[in-house]
């Protein structure tokens, strides 16, 4: 009788522990993370986020928040786009040490929830420590998502894919497009310019050419990785090219027709090829480009940082539209 009492016991508890075991399964590693973050917007589950977040401090992926734009642009993106339970989804990410605190400020920033400063506020209480940081954003010192500069790193292009692999809204896609023209020099290439006279006694207007022209390349190789597996994507550029300006929609259609072709290879090629010369004529500004786009985690985005900046073996993983891009996807290496 005990031996029946102890299998029937046995068949109880894994029938039980199955489904924890499956739920915790899609959060075990990296890749899986990444890979569900990819899917989310598939089909949304708000209320698996906060375990989603949870792990992501477990696989030690906050260590470096710099690093760490596409995860808080998605936080934030599941909660701009379910702003009736963001006060319900912030609860359930705590408890959370002090420092990566910060993530779920700067996700509640990001979220575009008009009472975001309240909301923030609510839960200054559980964050002590980073009162800080959280009078910055409420008092306007650190940037919102949508005030930050496309060429202050990329940490905001990493954040605006997060954001919509969130939501699969097209805002931050279309905000990414809108970088497309600092893909060529943004001085012009053999016509002389006032601009270039002064660009070379300038260390100012270098480093610019240098951040636009990095953060411009950038954007185009995502946009091309992301619709070769994306063709949501796709068809969103064919319509944004009917009403974007002349100077963006010309690379735009360059990015279409390479998506098209399967030649985001090529594009990440002359992504390289762009910052390489830009850097050459200001390296100087060199040092910075590195320390900027080195390491960054996002969808393609992470691709282009690793080869673009000479940094091949970074390895960073790149989910794009349900399959992993790059062999490279052990996020395990850089998160340690």
């Amino acid at each position: 009788m005990r031996s029946l009492a102890t299998v029937v016991f046995a068949i109880l508890f894994l029938a039980v522990a199955a489904p924890a075991h499956a739920y915790d399964a899609r959060f075990s590693s990296p890749d899986r993370l990444l890979q569900w973050i990819n899917d989310y917007r598939k089909n949304p589950q708000p209320y698996d986020v906060p375990a989603a977040v949870k792990a992501m401090h477990t696989l030690g992926l906050f260590k470096k928040q710099e690093d760490a734009g596409l995860l808080i642009g998605f936080i934030g993106g599941v909660l701009g786009s379910n702003q009736s339970k963001a006060e319900k989804l912030v609860a359930r990410m705590f408890p959370m040490p002090a420092k990566e605190q910060g993530v779920i400020i700067r996700a509640i920033a990001y979220s575009g929830i008009p009472e975001w400063p309240r909301l923030m506020s609510k839960f200054e209480k559980r964050m002590p420590l980073r009162k800080p940081l959280i009078n910055d954003y409420i008092t306007g010192k650190e940037k919102t998502l949508d005030e930050l500069r496309l060429d202050d790193g990329a940490f905001v292009i990493d954040a605006l894919w997060g954001y919509y692999a969130a939501t699969g809204y097209n805002a931050p896609v279309i905000r990414i497009i809108t970088a497309l023209p600092w893909a060529n020099d943004v001085r012009g290439a053999d016509r002389f310019s006032w601009s270039k006279l002064r660009a070379a006694f300038n260390s100012k207007e270098g480093k610019d050419a240098v951040r636009k022209i990095t953060a411009g390349n950038m954007a185009k190789w995502t946009l091309t990785a992301n619709a070769e597996r994306d063709r949501g994507l796709l068809a969103l550029y064919k319509m944004e090219v009917k009403y974007q300006p002349p100077e963006v929609a010309e690379p735009l259609k360059e990015v279409i027709e390479a998506a098209e072709a399967f030649q985001a290879d090529r594009v990440q090629k002359q992504a390289q090829a762009a910052i390489d010369k830009i850097k050459a004529k200001h390296p100087g500004d060199a040092e910075w480009t590195r320390k900027t786009y080195a390491g960054s985690v996002a969808i393609a985005t992470g691709c282009v940082v690793a080869s673009a900046t000479g940094l091949a073996g970074i390895g960073v993983p790149c989910v794009i539209g349900g399959a992993l891009y790059s062999g490279a996807v052990k996020l395990w290496n850089t998160a340690r």
